[in-house]
């Protein structure tokens, strides 16, 4: 028998929904991201304001409104193209 999957956060077992994972790898890849890219770009640091607010919907549960508040960041980053260049 395969034990639960063990919450990163409470350390209680607890199955990973897909949109849980979906927010947890966006929010991870955006952070690498960032880190590479400020750098070289610096104007893109006005959407780490939306990002904390998108990591505190996340850890609040609200996956959904999570991805929403990433849609919206890398918008305000490339508006009018649906992804950022290097993501």
């Amino acid at each position: 028998m395969t034990p639960p999957a063990v919450g990163v956060v409470t350390g209680h077992p607890s199955p990973v929904a897909p949109l849980q994972a979906h927010c947890a790898v966006t929010l991870q890849r955006l952070y690498g991201w960032l880190q590479a890219s400020l750098p070289q770009a610096p104007q893109v640091a006005g959407i780490i304001p939306l990002l904390v607010q998108a990591v505190q919907l996340y850890r609040a549960g609200r996956y959904d409104t999570c991805l929403a508040q990433i849609q919206f960041a890398l918008g305000a980053v490339a508006p009018g193209r649906p992804t950022v260049p290097l993501l």
